[in-house]
């Protein structure tokens, strides 16, 4: 069986994830703890998920790769359509790249995943991204309500993909950063754009965060 080696809060992790549910592709899901390198190395010689380790054997990371592929070897009466309107949403969340960090970073390790299930996993994770915002996480949790303001106002003004039974490559881009943003208590979604999210994520069997938001 195929085995897609990844994190639960991953977004490049979560386009594997839709595209091989979309695509009806049997797989096994494995959860690598957070500071696993070994496996990574092992299977790719690289620190990075998502990893795809096919029945013949042969791995490979890169989610788009991974995407690709499944699109190849998937159900092929579930059509993936063409991007067409990704890129304003990108450019509009690149804007609160740094405060949408803060906000989700630290949150990650109170949601109870898979990827965190050992001390030494929290440590390896709080180091690095601690690094990556320049602050620790108590800190950047102290600080949440200026980061909401921040992303509210963006969320306020995003535009909102087609509602289809059919997957695009639009949605596979944007859904997963969007679904990491519902950890975050305080943050509003327009009507519309959480319709959009639980609408994908039924669409793709990926769960969200809104039930456990912090």
């Amino acid at each position: 069986m195929i085995k897609l080696y990844q994190y639960h809060h991953c977004p490049y992790c979560v386009r594997a994830d839709m595209v091989a549910n979309y695509k009806n592709i049997a797989y096994e899901k494995i959860y690598l703890l957070n500071d696993d390198e070994k496996t990574c190395y092992d299977l790719v010689n690289a620190k990075m998920v998502p990893i795809v380790q096919l029945e013949d054997g042969q791995a490979f990371g890169e989610s788009l790769d991974i995407v690709a592929k499944f699109e190849q070897i998937g159900d092929s009466s579930q059509v993936i359509t063409a991007a067409k309107g990704s890129a304003q949403i990108d450019e509009l969340l690149a804007t609160v790249k740094d405060s949408i960090r803060c906000l989700t970073y630290p949150r990650c390790l109170m949601l109870d995943l898979p990827e965190y299930a050992t001390q030494a996993a929290c440590d390896y994770f709080r180091n690095k991204k601690e690094q990556m915002i320049g602050m620790s996480f108590v800190q950047a949790m102290a600080e949440s309500e200026q980061h909401i303001v921040a992303v509210n106002k963006i969320l306020a003004r995003l535009p909102v993909l087609p509602i289809s039974q059919q997957l695009s490559m639009d949605d596979v881009l944007v859904f997963p950063a969007l679904r990491n943003l519902s950890m975050v208590k305080g943050l509003v979604f327009p009507p519309e754009l959480k319709h959009y999210i639980h609408h994908i994520a039924a669409l793709t069997q990926t769960e969200t965060y809104f039930a456990k938001a912090v």
